[in-house]
């Protein structure tokens, strides 16, 4: 008999990118195993279930989403409130604003999304819920109150699955944030299983994109922070600009950064290309690069990384987070760290010797991050579950 297992994330599709990597690829492995039918938050008709696949906290829960058993209060101030600011100052002429909560709605947990999952619990009493898990919310100053739905989320998860090391030791020791100290967890049953990448999508195939420059170098990130480094970026540019066979790529939300975004423009050796959101286009500017520069800070598991080294592009890096975890396997290196002093160096080395940095790229994430193995991790776990 076959057994149900439900994808808590909207998946439309499998070939756009859906604000999180980790989805599409596992529903798409789940999908081609006979013993299983394979759910998503986008299905309407969803039968009894023999495990739930939660992803983090619900950051990709909307308004869209609720109905009249999972409805909050505090959901709805949190959600309302920015939107019609005016009108709740308004009603403090009557009210205290802190009466009605109007101060705290940055801080709400995400109450909606909870009661959504209880509802599914209590349909589904002897269902097995995984907790997969990517950073803590207030490092990276996002929906600050959602930590604390982790937190509880975890608190009846059957398994927790961690990106990376450091994603581990960061929830289960916590981190010190502009916040205070992070909310902890203590989960049941932990195990760390890194991500993968899809390697029929992400290769060394010829690419459709005719750049003609010596040493294309691409950036791809999907958040306009500043501890994205795209500051480290644009002062390597400078340091290239008088280089012609040098040129930079941008793809996502740099152009939002609220530090230095608004200058990528003014620099003639940087091209913009804006938000992408077909996987399959985005493979094809992987394929068309030489380098990956990726200078993040605390990522637990970036999958921007897995996804250059499987078209064979070494990394341009910092040594931050999980990134150590990618790039630094069984004596093999796929990249190198950028040095604050000497940025130049970094970049200068994988140039000097990047037969090698591409071999072991390459090499690396066919042994290590080939999402066949990641999906048969995730799938061994939840056989032991429901079996």
């Amino acid at each position: 008999m076959k057994k149900n297992i439900y994808i808590d994330y909207k998946i439309p599709n499998t070939s756009n990118y859906l604000g999180n990597s980790f989805p599409p690829l596992i529903y798409k492995y789940l999908s081609k195993i006979d013993s299983i039918n394979i759910y998503s938050l986008a299905d309407k008709n969803i039968p009894s279930l023999d495990c739930i696949i939660v992803i983090n906290g619900g950051s990709h829960w909307s308004y869209r989403d609720l109905r009249l058993n999972n409805i909050h209060k505090f959901q709805i101030l949190k959600w309302f409130i920015p939107k019609f600011k005016k009108l709740f100052l308004f009603l403090g002429y009557f009210l205290k604003l802190n009466k009605i909560g109007f101060y705290k709605h940055y801080l709400y947990p995400n109450n909606s999304y909870e009661r959504h999952l209880r509802n599914l619990m209590n349909k589904n009493p002897n269902v097995k819920v995984i907790h997969r898990l990517d950073g803590i919310y207030q490092m990276i100053s996002k929906v600050y109150g959602y930590d604390y739905t982790i937190q509880n989320i975890n608190k009846f998860s059957d398994l927790t699955i961690y990106q990376s090391n450091y994603s581990k030791q960061s929830w289960e020791k916590g981190v010190n944030t502009i916040f205070g100290k992070s909310v902890t967890l203590s989960p049941s049953k932990s195990k760390i299983i890194i991500n993968g990448v899809d390697l029929n999508l992400f290769n060394q195939s010829k690419s459709n994109k005719n750049i003609k420059v010596k040493w294309p170098i691409l950036n791809v990130s999907a958040s306009p922070a500043p501890k994205k480094g795209l500051y480290k970026i644009i002062e390597l540019a400078e340091c290239l600009k008088n280089n012609e066979d040098f040129h930079f790529y941008l793809i996502g939300k740099q152009i939002f950064d609220p530090i230095c975004g608004k200058e990528i423009n003014e620099f003639k050796n940087i091209t913009y290309l804006g938000e992408i959101y077909d996987r399959n286009e985005i493979a094809q500017y992987y394929k068309s690069s030489k380098i990956f520069i990726f200078p993040s800070e605390d990522d637990c598991s970036p999958n921007v990384i897995l996804e250059a080294m499987a078209c064979g592009l070494p990394i341009l890096t910092v040594e931050s987070g999980g990134i150590p975890e990618l790039i630094n396997i069984d004596k093999k290196k796929a990249g190198l760290y950028m040095d604050d002093e000497n940025p130049v160096m970094a970049l200068n080395t994988l140039i000097k010797f990047y037969n090698r940095f591409s071999k072991n790229a390459l090499e690396i994430s066919k042994e290590k991050f080939d999402f066949q193995i990641t999906g048969k991790n995730y799938l061994d776990e939840i056989n032991k579950l429901i079996n």
